[in-house]
């Protein structure tokens, strides 16, 4: 009867369409990102750019576990439908990869919720504790479900799985909200800063809207549907979202302070025009005696560089980078020629 009640589409058909997103869309997208980081941002902390190795190689961890599993199931046990009622290692191991990925994430995100909220310990201690949450659940539902038979006998600890998921949808709906609150507060009035907060607002609220759309149809598909796979396809992709948003949002810090340079105006503060003399007639080219033209027009601009800088900008993007030092610097001095005179 069990047998008979077994379905490939919503079993290893779902479990393929997780890993076929997984590697073919998602883990490109983080190998191209993670480039990216560190041929742009090298003037980063060291310990930042760790944890970004760190968080690839538990993305690439992650890859070889979510293809084992189905490559067990599809082709090591092929036609046996009992194997599929039964987890395999791989498929439990990776939950506990997600955990580690997911708590490192949310601890660079926490981070500069500190910085921006100027060490507000209440809600750092919030997004701390649902964070752990989450991690302990990840952790407490591999470890219980290698003791487990079947994947129908995980409702025995589909508790630590709610927990754990609710518990995830919470902190990142807190970090998007926050980082939008903070970050309103830091608009200033400059046009570059604005400009910058707006943008981290948006992928603020990109993350928070993906990462908490994608645990919930997590929750959902395995609230309603337990004994298939529908829930883990979108588990496999869950992590992969979040890892992806840090990137974009690191890799976004050097574009932004160098995108608005065309909003430094030099305005010119004084300008001086000799008395206009009625225009000389030009001597016909035939005339023998040179004549000197002494009603010509002197044009002298002074000009001004008005340098503003904003230290909420640096709060903001989480300090400038060497590249981006040298940039502004060898901007600004170009900015500050002598004036310039012209003859018309």
């Amino acid at each position: 009867m069990a047998t008979a009640q077994l379905s490939l589409d919503d079993t290893l058909g779902a479990a393929f369409l997780g890993t076929y997103f997984h590697p073919c869309i998602f883990y490109g997208i983080t190998i191209v990102q993670t480039f990216i980081y560190y041929g742009r941002n090298g003037g980063d902390r060291l310990y930042l750019k760790f944890l970004v190795f760190i968080l690839w190689a538990l993305d690439s961890l992650h890859l070889a576990l979510v293809t084992h599993s189905v490559y067990t199931y599809a082709v090591t046990d092929f036609s046996n439908f009992l194997a599929l009622q039964v987890p395999v290692w791989s498929i439990l191991a990776q939950v506990i990869v997600t955990g580690v990925s997911d708590l490192i994430v949310r601890g660079i995100f926490c981070e500069r919720v500190w910085k921006l909220s100027n060490k507000n310990w209440p809600l750092i201690m919030t997004i701390v504790t649902t964070s752990l949450v989450v991690f302990g659940g990840s952790i407490g539902f591999a470890v219980k479900g290698f003791s487990l038979p079947a994947f129908v006998d995980l409702f025995e600890v589909s508790d630590i799985l709610y927990v754990s998921l609710g518990a995830g949808v919470v902190a990142d709906v807190l970090i998007a909200a926050a980082m939008c609150v903070l970050l309103a507060q830091r608009r200033t009035g400059f046009s570059r800063t604005d400009s910058i907060v707006r943008v981290l607002t948006l992928y603020s609220i990109n993350t928070g809207a993906f990462t908490s759309l994608c645990a919930l149809l997590c929750l959902v598909s395995y609230a309603t549907m337990p004994n298939n796979f529908v829930f883990i396809a979108f588990y496999f992709v869950l992590p992969k979202l979040f890892l992806n948003s840090l990137l974009a949002t690191l890799n976004a810090r050097r574009p932004l302070r160098q995108g608005s340079a065309s909003l430094v105006s030099i305005p010119l503060s004084t300008a001086s025009v000799a008395p206009h003399s009625p225009p000389a007639v030009r001597p016909a080219r035939h005339s023998l005696r040179p004549r000197n033209d002494q009603s010509g027009l002197q044009i002298q601009v002074h000009t001004s560089t008005e340098l503003k800088t904003d230290p909420a900008e640096d709060q903001i993007l989480g300090g400038p980078d060497e590249a981006s030092q040298k940039f502004w610097q060898e901007f600004y001095t170009r900015m500050s020629d002598p004036a310039e005179i012209c003859t018309v």
